[in-house]
């Protein structure tokens, strides 16, 4: 692999872990579950919808990259899902997170905005100009991936092996936008609304855990496949049509319409 792969998987795996490291002992030092923690569980949850997601964005990875077995749910990745996409969720999603709630909240004092306003806000600028970052440039722009047919029109450098989607931003950035405000929407004693909600309804800290964490991996679950959703109808209307003619990576054919 190349020093950019080995560099993108590894951005991958440490960040992830260290996600959920730091969110495991933020919820031992509190004696419960952690807003950070419950995202991390989230974002891992939904990682399955990234197969799907990458066929019908027509997105390549290159060969060199180590892959999922067979078995995973849904591998319609073209060529295999990669390896690191489970645990590089973790450091996907909830990066942004973190900077949007600490960015949300800071506007939200400075500024006496309604902190829900100014979280959501936040997050969805925040989560689209990430998107852009890391798909856009890191992506196909540097080679970690390639899109191989995108809507005419509504991508940056169409027609050519780095074209990017500029949907594909929005979405993610919704996605972010979400998980932002569950990291940052927190109460005095630091739960979130999905915590709060749980406690209401449960009669001891176990119960309360058991239900906050089948919410969080609803939610995470039920909203990426609503911003996947509009790629899917895309794809199967045969409108993502604009692309390169040449193979996106020398010896490997590129996913068929």
């Amino acid at each position: 692999m190349t020093p950019l792969l080995k560099a993108s998987m590894g951005f991958a795996y440490v960040t992830g872990i260290a996600f959920l490291i730091v969110g495991v002992y933020l919820s031992y030092r509190h004696r419960r579950l952690h807003p950070l923690l419950l995202l991390c569980i989230s974002a891992i949850s939904f990682s399955w919808i990234e197969a799907p997601y990458d066929w019908a964005m027509y997105a390549q990875f290159p060969p060199a990259l180590p892959r999922m077995p067979s078995w995973w749910p849904l591998n319609m990745t073209w060529g295999g899902l990669p390896s690191s996409v489970p645990i590089g969720y973790i450091s996907y999603f909830v990066l942004p997170a973190i900077i949007g709630a600490g960015l949300g909240r800071w506007l939200s004092a400075k500024f006496h905005w309604r902190r829900p306003i100014a979280l959501l806000t936040v997050g969805l600028v925040v989560g689209f100009l990430w998107a852009l970052l890391f798909n856009a440039i890191l992506g196909a722009r540097l080679g970690v991936f390639y899109y191989g047919r995108v809507i005419p029109g509504l991508a940056i450098f169409e027609g050519t092996k780095h074209q990017y989607p500029l949907y594909d931003s929005i979405a993610m950035g919704i996605q972010m936008m979400v998980f932002t405000y569950l990291l940052g929407r927190t109460d005095s004693e630091g739960r979130n609304v999905i915590e709060m909600w749980a406690d209401k309804r449960s009669t001891s800290r176990l119960q309360a855990s058991v239900l906050s964490v089948i919410a969080v991996v609803v939610i995470g679950n039920v909203l990426y496949g609503a911003v996947f959703a509009p790629h899917l109808v895309t794809k199967l209307g045969g409108w993502v049509t604009a692309g390169p003619t040449g193979q996106l990576f020398p010896g490997v054919p590129n996913q068929p319409f």
